[in-house]
């Protein structure tokens, strides 16, 4: 396993994913302590699998790019898609509505998906899948019970 330039560009990605999750955790979500259901427990199993993948190249030599068009889409797509989703968290913030929730959690599920295409990265996709299946079922469920 060879760590260069992109696994610290995709802890960067990670950390801007997280960070407006935990602000909106400490100060907005009311925590229960509620037995986990399969929705929550296949969203944190994507999630914590999919943070991994795309810090470590496990399953592949080393993250890369087959062409520099790719690279373009790699940092153009991420650049837009990270741009959105720190607009829409902030919209989020002020006013909550399944709208907005529905699209952070395709923004989120989206990043990972993209990362792991365009890089190759297989194990990656199947876990932004997975990953984008329980985050989009929690969401909806977290609405429906609101």
């Amino acid at each position: 396993m060879v760590l260069n330039l992109i696994n610290f560009i995709q802890v960067a990605i990670v950390w801007i994913l997280i960070i407006p999750e935990l602000l909106f955790a400490i100060h907005k979500e009311k925590r229960e302590n509620k037995k986990p259901d399969a929705a929550s427990v296949t969203e944190q199993f994507g999630r914590y699998a999919s943070m991994l993948l795309m810090v470590l190249p496990l399953g592949i030599w080393e993250f890369g790019f087959a062409s520099s068009e790719e690279m373009v889409i790699y940092f153009a797509g991420n650049g837009i898609l990270l741009a959105v989703y720190i607009l829409l968290w902030v919209l989020f913030f002020k006013k909550q509505s399944f709208g907005k929730a529905i699209v952070l959690a395709i923004i989120n599920s989206a990043v990972f998906l993209l990362c792991g295409i365009l890089l190759r990265h297989w194990f990656l996709v199947v876990f932004a899948i997975i990953f984008a299946i329980g985050h989009i079922a929690v969401t909806v469920k977290k609405f429906r019970e609101a």
